[in-house]
């Protein structure tokens, strides 16, 4: 996590069984600067003089509130996720990605900027996956049915709600 800064106020939220590979960053508000001057430097923050004339109401329109990872999300190594981003549930993101919008759940994004190249189940068996929301099952219970969330049979899970 790189550039969060407590009196900025934004967080970093990070759901259940997530995999973060090597190198992930999560580049936060802090990294942000106010592009409606003649210069981005943020001297305000050097003192000795410099912050005098800052406008502190400037700094909530640069912030993009906080970074939400979803839930059973796969971040792929050295990807970079910009703030204030939200990626869905069962989402994965492909190595050396920069995510720079939201991510849909169970959807599967790359490049640079990140974009999503397909879904990884049919809407029918995402909204399934989204109304069972296995992750929040106790252990005994995921433990059990292990079998379930390991396969791709929404026969099966069904039978489980």
């Amino acid at each position: 996590m790189l550039y969060h800064y407590d009196f900025l106020g934004d967080k970093l939220i990070i759901g259940k069984f997530c995999a973060i590979a090597t190198g992930a960053t999560f580049i936060m508000n802090g990294a942000n600067h106010d592009m409606t001057g003649f210069s981005t430097y943020p001297f305000h923050i050097f003192k000795n003089g410099w912050e005098e004339g800052f406008q502190p109401d400037s700094i909530p329109k640069l912030n993009r509130g906080n970074t939400v990872i979803g839930n059973d999300v796969w971040i792929g190594s050295q990807a970079t996720i910009l703030p204030g981003i939200k990626i869905g549930d069962g989402a994965i993101i492909g190595a050396k990605a920069v995510v720079a919008s939201d991510v849909p759940p169970y959807s599967i994004v790359v490049g640079n900027p990140g974009r999503v190249v397909r879904l990884r189940f049919s809407p029918e068996v995402i909204d399934l996956l989204l109304s069972v929301q296995w992750w929040n099952w106790d252990i005994e219970k995921i433990t059990k049915h292990m079998d379930v969330i390991r396969e791709n049979d929404p026969q099966l899970l069904r039978t489980l709600t």
